[in-house]
């Protein structure tokens, strides 16, 4: 069974069923207040893994958006938070090193699910810079303050 075969019987597993692209996989999860599409692909002796969101940054609020994608960044021990500051996507990336390697299942369960879990964790956050109606210093110290990451788990609909 292939790498990607292996991601998609997983992902059935928790009623997810992804549309092959080519050679790639494609779902639509929730994150937050929105829907967001994860991608998945095996490619160069890489998992790798693109969450984007539907609401596109606007000009006049990509630089704040930018500083609250630095904040989360800087406490990221996998995975970054981009903005394209061109037409203002906003996305989160990740990869799995599986060059000559057979992962396990915690290993694909960990690179699918965590970056879904840290999308769903700081979209509302995003949102909040993204309409104004929160600075992105406090937007993020919300999200990350001790005893508010249950809250902002439950928000986002995430898997058990």
């Amino acid at each position: 069974m292939t790498i990607l075969e292996r991601v998609e019987a997983m992902l059935l597993t928790h009623d997810i069923t992804p549309e092959h692209q080519g050679d790639d996989l494609t779902t639509y999860i929730a994150c937050g207040m929105v829907g967001c599409r994860m991608l998945i692909s095996h490619t160069k002796g890489m998992l790798r893994v693109y969450i984007t969101q539907p609401v596109h940054v606007p000009d006049y609020q990509r630089q704040a958006v930018a500083d609250a994608i630095a904040r989360v960044n800087w406490s990221l021990h996998s995975g970054a938070m981009e903005l394209d500051m061109s037409d203002g996507e906003l996305r989160f990336r990740n990869v799995l090193p599986v060059m000559d390697s057979d992962p396990t299942d915690e290993q694909l369960d960990w690179v699918l699910f965590w970056s879904w879990s840290l999308m769903g964790r700081y979209t509302n956050a995003l949102l909040d810079v993204i309409v104004g109606a929160c600075e992105p210093e406090t937007a993020i110290a919300k999200v990350e303050a001790p005893g508010l990451e249950m809250v902002s788990a439950s928000r986002g609909g995430l898997p058990n």
